[in-house]
């Protein structure tokens, strides 16, 4: 009985760990895309390229699943933000990461 009551009290701790090792610190999961962020900015003016940096978007739900629909979610959000931010467009780049914007 004893023996039994060991081997359960692993396999639970086990079980735990394993979950818990899928779990970013923020509580998103490291086995999907949370978040979209730019990367660079090509903008003429420092305090533009400033601003763009500081662009961060989470993802709703739990992300997504696969890196080619983050990258399509993330440059709708990138087109949207230098449309409604710039006359004139500038080039930027950015990235999909697992864990949310900090």
């Amino acid at each position: 009985m004893k023996n039994i009551l060991i081997v359960s009290l692993v396999l639970v701790l086990t079980a735990c760990g394993g979950i818990e090792s899928t779990i970013n610190s923020d509580g998103s999961s490291k086995t999907t895309y949370s978040s979209c962020q730019i990367t660079d900015s090509k903008a003429i003016f420092a305090s533009d390229r400033t601003n763009d940096l500081r662009q961060c978007w989470n993802a709703i739900g739990q992300g997504y699943t696969t890196k080619a629909s983050a990258l399509s979610w993330c440059k709708l959000k990138v087109s949207s933000y230098i449309s409604s931010e710039y006359i004139f467009g500038h080039t930027v780049e950015y990235s999909v990461k697992s864990n949310n914007c900090s």
